[in-house]
Formats: structure tokens, sequence, C-alpha cells
């Protein structure tokens, strides 16, 4: 059987810890910010925990087993 290819969309979008949690980052950062408030910018820069039905898609989409 070949080698499973990693979805090279996902991989852009989300990280695995070290622990083996799956994060992703937020959206509306990189444009058109003028009307937003500083905390609001610095919130979107903060990665976050997706719920942990999700990681074994994510997983699977990053070439893993």
């Amino acid at each position: 059987m070949p080698k499973m290819k990693t979805l090279k969309a996902a991989k852009r979008r989300v990280k695995i810890t070290a622990t083996g949690k799956v994060m992703a980052f937020k959206s509306g950062k990189r444009h058109q910010n003028t009307g937003k408030s500083g905390d609001e910018i610095r919130g979107k820069g903060k990665g976050f925990v997706l719920a942990k039905p999700e990681w074994k898609r994510m997983k699977l989409m990053l070439g893993g087993k």
C-alpha cells in the first residue's frame, strides 16, 4: 500500500503539539484591521485547541495513521 500523503491545506492551518493536541489559529487578522480593536487583533493571533472529535480526522489529513 502506498504512503499516505499530507493534505497541504491542513498542514498550513493545523499544528500538532508535543502532547498530541491539535491546534488551529483564528482567522481574520491579515488585513482590514482598521475597524478592529487592539484586543481583538491580539486575540486573533493566538491559537486554540480544536474539539476532541476533530483530532482523529485532522491527524489523518496530516498523513498520520
